[in-house]
């Protein structure tokens, strides 16, 4: 088992290097970090590196990515519901990108996610899976992330479906704007707009 252990770390360092352009003392300095990384929040280095060249490939340099890739191994240990580590990095860039969050704030996110998630009838899973559909269209709308998160969850104590529910607010979101071209891509009916 050591040996596919190391194989695998192995393949995943090879998927980080082809992109980024780092040279081998700092990859060597990212695994005895990633080992660290990894057993402090309950992740494999495997998995710990195959996030941060998922990052990486997003066009973030290697220490951002390995703060992503951490944000999005947190999340994606206490998120409930949560089918990979790539679900639950989707949902962070998402959320990132529509409402200007940079990649050294990402545990932010999560601890809001595991926060209302703990608190209220929505799961902190249920909340990104939201945002992934609605973040960009709230933060247009003038909507801070903790007001996205408030009707997210506000919604979905009624209706008990985040995916439903993002939706429903990026539609609500770009009705009120009368955002009539954004609407017609999302194949919404814009009649009498």
């Amino acid at each position: 088992q050591g040996i596919t252990y190391v194989k695998e770390i192995d393949t995943a360092l090879t998927e980080l290097k082809k992109v980024t352009d780092e040279t081998d003392a700092t990859y060597k300095k990212f695994l005895k970090t990633a080992s660290q990384t990894a057993e402090q929040i309950g992740s494999t280095v495997k998995d710990f590196t195959n996030a941060t060249a998922d990052f990486a490939r997003l066009g973030y340099n290697i220490e951002q990515a390995s703060d992503l890739a951490k944000a999005a191994s947190v999340y994606y240990n206490v998120g409930d519901d949560l089918a990979d580590i790539g679900e639950a990095s989707d949902s962070i860039i998402s959320t990132m990108h529509g409402f200007g969050i940079e990649a050294s704030n990402a545990m932010e996110i999560v601890d809001k996610f595991n926060e209302v998630g703990n608190n209220f009838a929505i799961t902190s899973s249920g909340i990104g899976q939201a945002l992934l559909r609605s973040a960009s269209a709230m933060a247009e709308a003038g909507n801070t992330i903790d007001e996205s998160i408030g009707l997210i969850t506000a919604a979905n104590s009624v209706v008990q479906n985040p995916e439903a529910v993002g939706t429903a607010m990026k539609t609500l979101s770009l009705r009120i704007r009368g955002a009539k071209v954004e609407l017609e891509d999302a194949g919404e009916d814009v009649d009498g707009m």
